[in-house]
């Protein structure tokens, strides 16, 4: 029996933002991890579900797919779970306990407007203190700039600005600046944080 999250997001307006299901299959394809269980993949009109190792153990992903998606906009459900079984390779396929609670994060967002972020563990005690940590993250990066997008994400990637400024043709100065004023630092550090609610939920059920 192993530990999974499931992410389960809807774009936002979907008629309105002009979705294009090819170019968005295309672009979650460039999203790659090494607990990525099964690959982000589109189904029903305009919804992408993937499925990672573990309970939150790359928080991140939730970043990474936001800007794979951008310029479309998220909800994003979460459930987090055992699974016991063969996964395969479509997460449309797939059912359990982690694949409901993901929708029913969602469900519980359906009405928001802007981008935004539920988990659903099961664990009442624990659901609130996880979604206020990614109601204050949601917050933060939904003022991101096009340009502090391009900073955060290719700063991460490459380890340095000057290593992010070569890629994106600006001086290591300007990249320094604009994941000042996204609060990148503290971003990540929050991300660590919620990668350690396994070890929260694994007490919980103890407890119990």
């Amino acid at each position: 029996m192993g530990k999974i999250t499931v992410i389960t997001a809807d774009v936002i307006q979907s008629r309105k933002s002009g979705l294009d299901q090819a170019a968005l299959t295309h672009s979650l394809r460039e999203i790659a991890h090494p607990a990525l269980l099964i690959p982000f993949a589109v189904s029903r009109g305009d919804e992408v579900q993937g499925v990672i190792s573990g309970w939150m153990s790359v928080p991140q992903m939730v970043r990474m797919l936001r800007w794979r998606c951008r310029p479309l906009q998220l909800r994003i459900g979460i459930g987090i779970g055992y699974y016991d079984g063969r996964l395969g390779d479509d997460p449309w396929k797939l059912s359990g306990p982690s694949f409901f609670l993901a929708r029913k994060a969602l469900d519980g967002i359906a009405a928001s407007k802007d981008p935004a972020t539920r988990v659903a563990t099961g664990e009442d005690g624990l659901d609130p203190l996880i979604n206020s940590l990614w109601l204050l993250l949601d917050t933060l990066m939904s003022r991101w700039t096009p340009g502090q997008w391009e900073a955060v994400m290719t700063y991460e990637e490459t380890g340095t600005y000057a290593a992010a400024a070569k890629v994106l043709d600006v001086a290591a100065q300007n990249v320094q600046k604009r994941c000042k004023a996204a609060h990148w630092h503290q971003i990540r550090q929050a991300e660590q944080g919620l990668s350690k609610a396994e070890d929260l939920f694994l007490t919980l059920c103890r407890v119990k």
